[in-house]
């Protein structure tokens, strides 16, 4: 819920603070600007709060074996007909 309240604010901020690049005799509004900043710093820490408790896929591999890792596995067993 608070990622939507403050991505509504966020980007009600950022179109009041630049409405002054797109009507003659206005300026920008910093104090909007900075509105949208700070909403952008809590956007930005919800975001990496969730991607530390997101569920990770376990890994099958940790990392590539080498040739010398694979020889000296035992070889393996295989049954003749």
């Amino acid at each position: 819920m608070l990622f939507l309240v403050v991505s509504g604010i966020g980007i009600y901020g950022l179109g009041r603070g630049l409405t002054g690049m797109f009507e003659p005799g206005q300026g920008v509004s910093i104090l909007w600007l900075a509105v949208t900043g700070v909403a952008f710093i809590i956007l930005f820490a919800q975001m990496g709060r969730v991607h530390a408790t997101w569920p990770h896929k376990p890994e099958k591999q940790s990392k590539p074996q080498t040739n010398e890792q694979l020889a000296q596995q035992p070889p393996a067993v295989t049954e003749e007909r």
